[in-house]
């Protein structure tokens, strides 16, 4: 296998990315508890944390768009909707 070499900024920018991954995971973590818990009595609540779960995903991945000098406007964003969708799909 071939190994390309990369330049101390493109280290930076991928360091940057797993930690807005990482910063993003705990809300989304937290965000889903409170979801799960409540889905039963306050269901107008849940869809609210689904929709900020939602919105959270896709900053996080406009934000990584950002740090690797792409626009952040993109159908790459859709993806930060798969973790609201799933768990509106256990709690719902």
């Amino acid at each position: 296998m071939v190994r390309r070499e990369m330049s101390t900024e493109q280290v930076q920018r991928w360091v940057v990315t797993v930690l807005i991954f990482a910063v993003t995971a705990f809300p989304l973590g937290a965000l889903t508890a409170a979801v799960v818990t409540m889905a039963d009595d306050r269901r107008s609540s849940a869809a609210v944390l689904v929709v900020m779960m939602a919105v959270i995903g896709m900053l996080s991945l406009g934000a990584c768009r950002l740090v690797h000098r792409r626009s952040p406007v993109s159908v790459v964003l859709l993806l930060g909707v798969i973790p609201a969708a799933v768990v509106a799909a256990i709690a719902f």
